[in-house]
């Protein structure tokens, strides 16, 4: 079954197309959304076969001239270089303004790849296929792209400080990718639906909760009305503000706490894992705010631990570097650090937190310190 989910931007309208096994007929709906018939694959290394290797395959046919390369996804390594590294295979293939990018991959690679789209020869086209439910709900939609930056005086990297929006020109989404998808990456998609949940949509809230266990252990079956439910979201929210002038930042609940920690090579997290504890500390911070109650902050943490995501971190990490860390967040204007908090019905952004606050919360997703 398929379903198309159309998504209009101010840089041109574009369509997530959920359908099992897309990626093996890929071209037919690539060439319906782009002129483009030289293009290159950029893959993550993990994912060059079978995923990135059914695009190519689908491309030879129909006489596209393709080439690839491939990045490794990790996260210390997204930085400029890897972009470069895009831009040289780009031009070793030829690639002309009316060619495009075609992004295989997590989060991680269409961030880069998109990066890379919208600033080789001041921007060409770009396809997103994401193999990850996390890239699936969220990274791929919206048309965010950016890459890491060192932070000064800190040894630790500031998430997508550098970037730009450039939407995709086509989404193309294969549930059969989460086939071969570690459970561990799994589990870490389910938290920015988790994050979805909270902001506008109750009703996935109680579908995550019926289906927990299943999705814990990766049953597919029970992601897909999860899938079309997290996207639409994600949907409603990117079209009445795609550039994050207003309500887009409240997609970011969560994550100004988990972009403190995911950098720490120590506490070993992936992305949705540091989103998960993020959550969990910014519904402390919420509470302590009064705008939510004990017994929402509870339901969230239960959640998030049924599906077998982290509500903590392992170690104990100095409050205070942490919240210097939050402090090159890009949401901070100014001196005011806005931190997106949840509410009883939705979410909301405040620049008015003390940091006593900021730190109990941050004390609240941390095992006592030893001292």
């Amino acid at each position: 079954m398929s379903t198309r989910i159309p998504i209009t931007s101010r840089q041109g309208d574009y369509d997530v197309l959920i359908e099992p096994g897309c990626l093996r007929t890929a071209a037919k709906y690539i060439a319906c959304a782009s002129q483009a018939r030289r293009v290159l694959v950029v893959a993550d290394e993990q994912v060059l076969a079978p995923h990135a290797a059914a695009v190519l395959e689908s491309l030879q046919p129909d006489g596209w001239e393709a080439t690839i390369t491939t990045l490794p996804a990790e996260e210390p390594l997204k930085r400029m270089e890897a972009v470069e590294r895009i831009w040289e295979a780009a031009l070793a293939g030829g690639l002309d303004r009316h060619s495009a990018i075609i992004a295989v991959g997590g989060g991680l690679t269409g961030d880069v790849a998109g990066f890379a789209a919208a600033t080789y020869l001041r921007g060409i086209d770009l396809v997103q296929v994401p193999t990850t439910l996390l890239a699936m709900v969220d990274a791929s939609i919206g048309g965010k792209t950016g890459v890491n930056l060192p932070l000064p005086g800190l040894s630790r990297l500031g998430k997508n400080l550098a970037g730009a929006f450039w939407p995709p020109k086509l989404v193309l989404v294969d549930a059969e990718t989460l086939d071969t998808l570690p459970l561990r990456a799994f589990r870490s998609g389910l938290a920015e639906c988790v994050k979805h949940a909270i902001i506008s949509d109750p009703d996935l809230m109680c579908l995550l909760e019926q289906h927990a266990v299943a999705l814990r252990e990766g049953d597919r079956g029970a992601i897909e009305d999860i899938l079309v439910r997290s996207i639409n979201a994600k949907r409603q929210i990117v079209q009445e503000d795609e550039r994050e002038a207003g309500c887009r930042m409240l997609l970011n609940l969560g994550h100004t706490f988990a972009h403190a920690i995911e950098p720490i090579k120590e506490l070993d997290l992936t992305h949705g894992e540091a989103v998960s504890i993020g959550l969990s500390a910014a519904m402390t911070c919420a509470e302590r705010l009064g705008l939510c109650t004990a017994d929402a902050v509870n339901r969230v943490r239960v959640l998030l631990t049924d599906l077998g995501l982290p509500v903590s971190i392992a170690q104990h990490e100095p409050a205070e570097a942490l919240c210097a860390a939050m402090r090159y967040d890009k949401k901070v204007d100014g001196d005011r650090l806005r931190l997106v908090l949840p509410m009883q019905q939705g979410a909301c952004v405040r620049d008015d937190v003390a940091m006593a606050d900021i730190e109990a919360a941050w004390h609240s997703v941390m095992p006592p310190s030893s001292g």
